[in-house]
């Protein structure tokens, strides 16, 4: 992620907030000079570097901090929920329905591409099937995926445009489509969005994302879930218009040609969403037992040890990262087997070196967890999962049971074993909002499990840029790129997802920045500005600037 063409060098002194900051703990003001924190301190010393500065903002009593990285979305996609149907609402299958109908009435003759459904959260706990689909979206193309995209309902005048579906693994003649019949049916509808609304959508993305105090975003592409064409669409938008920076992955085996693909793309990494397995929702995570719900299923693998060991080889000596998406226990011990014949392979050092990552590894254990963190792999989760599918009575539970359940997505286990941990959205499944992730990953569903809100927003910033490979950034620090987010917000406390929890951290003596409290009930603070290399690429007005010039 280089400096793009657009974001321009100014000198900006920042006073009359609180910075959170590690390197100056009770700093007030802020100077951003050719898009670097060049110094930090308290409103009684910044009166020296008035005479330097361009434009003087007054921050109003507004909190200051690292602005955050996303590293898991779908940029395209997201950007087509944003304008498109979005189902993520629907209560129940009947609702669900009455939306595409709808839908259909008041864009007619277009095709219907929607988002979000979740039959584990209605009455009827199960998915519509192709008889109801058509009958809600009559004659026209639809492709509605669940909220988890490993699987869809779509509709026969679909169906009628993808040579060989009904022959293809994953097809189901009533059900949702899954694997490589679900991947067929997705091509087909989405190769039909043109350029010009693909880079619509990735520019609605981009905005939306930046007005959440999101300055990067770590795209993750593939030729089973996009395009060489949308992620070099991609790429080059954040080179050329103001927006989150992008890291940009491509999801497709070395043995595959993807290392080539992956370096003529610009691509920090040859993986991301390449798939060793599905998702619980569409019971395709790979088990090492049967689905509860489900018995004598124990999900798909899409990839074995031998092709994993072999793919983080050959990323390792190209120097490039390899990761994986990985959620079932099966499948998270198959990574982990292939990380440690790598290792064999190579040297621990030089799989170290390479810093490769996995996508969402919900279901690692201790074993799995201690060889990711002896190797330097970061793990890419999503604390919004929990939040909305863990819990006694979630779909979890529903696929799991409640004692598998509760191991899953283990944040305070893995922070406490060393690992590196990254937190995204894997937008469009859940929705970019990073405050609401660093909530979710406090209040975990799970007793015990939860974080410190330091140690999630740390996931959400830090974590995010060393997992895409740079270590210098995600704190506000002298020398720092000003990758910044201005917050209008509550008190800043130190918090603990334990009351009982009590330390010299969360004395304001000790001088650990605190953040905004985030109770389950309490409003979300609010994005004033957000700025990427000093550059604001997202702008409230609600700052008073005064130029110096």
């Amino acid at each position: 992620m280089s400096r793009p063409s657009w974001a321009r060098g100014s000198r900006v002194l920042y006073v009359g907030g609180t910075i959170h900051s590690p390197a100056s703990p009770f700093a007030t003001a802020m100077l951003v000079d050719d898009g670097v924190v060049a110094w930090l301190g308290e409103d009684s010393a910044a009166h020296a570097y008035r005479d330097v500065a361009e434009r003087i903002v007054h921050l109003d009593g507004a909190l200051v901090t690292p602005g955050f990285v996303d590293a898991h979305v779908h940029a395209t996609s997201t950007g087509l929920l944003l304008g498109g149907l979005d189902l993520t609402g629907s209560t129940s299958l009947r609702e669900m329905l009455d939306a595409v109908a709808t839908y259909v009435r008041s864009h007619p003759g277009e095709p219907v591409v929607g988002h979000g459904w979740d039959d584990s959260r209605w009455p009827e706990r199960r998915p519509p099937t192709r008889a109801e689909i058509d009958r809600a979206a009559g004659s026209e193309r639809a492709y509605l995926s669940r909220i988890d995209v490993h699987s869809a309902v779509v509709s026969s005048a679909l169906l009628d445009t993808v040579p060989g579906v009904r022959e293809r693994p994953g097809y189901d003649p009533d059900g949702p489509l899954t694997r490589a019949a679900h991947h067929d049916a997705r091509e087909a509808m989405l190769s039909g969005v043109v350029p010009g609304a693909r880079r619509a959508a990735q520019r609605a993305t981009r905005r939306h994302a930046a007005e959440l105090g999101v300055v990067a975003v770590h795209e993750m592409a593939g030729p089973s879930i996009s395009s060489a064409d949308d992620l070099a669409d991609l790429i080059a938008l954040a080179e050329t218009e103001p927006g989150p920076l992008v890291a940009g992955y491509w999801g497709q085996t070395a043995a595959d040609g993807g290392i080539d693909a992956a370096r003529e793309l610009g691509a920090v990494g040859v993986g991301g969403d390449l798939f060793v397995d599905g998702s619980l929702g569409s019971h395709t995570a790979w088990l090492a037992a049967d689905y509860a719900d489900a018995p004598g299923d124990r999900g798909q693998s899409y990839l074995d040890v031998q092709q994993i060991r072999s793919h983080l080889v050959a990323a390792t000596d190209a120097g490039l990262q390899a990761g994986f998406h990985v959620i079932g226990d099966a499948a998270c011990a198959a990574v982990a087997d292939g990380l440690r014949q790598a290792a064999a392979d190579v040297g621990p050092a030089a799989l170290r070196l390479a810093g490769h990552r996995l996508e969402h590894a919900e279901m690692l254990d201790d074993e799995a967890a201690g060889t990711c963190v002896e190797l330097g792999v970061t793990l890419s989760m999503q604390p919004v999962f929990d939040a909305l599918w863990g819990g006694p009575d979630g779909m979890y539970a529903a696929r799991l049971g409640t004692e598998r359940a509760g191991s899953l997505n283990r944040f305070a286990d893995l922070v406490a074993a060393g690992a590196v941990l990254a937190f995204g959205s894997d937008a469009p499944v859940t929705p970019v909002g990073p405050w609401a992730a660093v909530r979710a990953a406090m209040h975990h569903r799970t007793p015990a499990s939860g974080v410190t809100a330091r140690a999630a927003f740390s996931a959400h910033t830090r974590g995010g840029w060393r997992a895409a490979g740079q270590h210098g950034a995600g704190v506000l620090a002298p020398g720092a790129p000003a990758h910044v987010a201005i917050w209008a917000a509550g008190p800043t406390v130190v918090q603990t997802p334990d009351a009982r929890v009590v330390g010299w951290s969360t004395d304001p003596r000790s001088g650990t920045p605190g953040l905004p409290e985030l109770g389950p009930d309490l409003p979300l603070p609010r994005c004033l500005r957000t700025l990427v290399h000093g550059t604001a690429v997202h702008d409230t007005g609600d700052l008073a600037d005064e130029s110096l010039s």
